[in-house]
């Protein structure tokens, strides 16, 4: 598994447990410090990958899947939620690791298709 050293990610993945709503062992999961639902959840992988651009293990991509999945039950997150992925700075991503927003525990509002 290879970590970035100076990765905010990769710090609170692989060492930050307290932080931790929940982790296996290829990802972890905890709270967003800006939530913008109810319920906001990051999920990210233990090991660096910058985007979905660098995401070239389709079978990672599907455990990875399969953890959000998981990270939204385990939180409490029945009968709807919403999971986002931006790709990359110029689509809203703010930290160069690849994570996945899982938003619920309210009614979300429709994004534009």
């Amino acid at each position: 598994m290879t970590m970035k050293d100076d990765c905010l990610f990769c710090s609170i993945a692989n060492g930050d447990a307290e932080k931790l709503v929940w982790q296996n062992d290829i990802a972890a999961a905890f709270k967003d410090i800006h939530p913008q639902a109810a319920v906001h959840i990051l999920v990210v992988p233990k090991q660096h990958i910058l985007n979905l651009d660098h995401l070239d293990d389709p079978e990672l991509a599907g455990q990875l899947l399969l953890a959000v999945r998981e990270v939204a039950h385990a939180v409490g997150l029945k009968g709807g939620w919403r999971v986002r992925v931006n790709n990359g700075r110029s689509a809203g991503q703010v930290v160069d690791h690849l994570h996945f927003h899982v938003l619920g525990g309210q009614e979300l509002k429709h994004d534009a298709h």
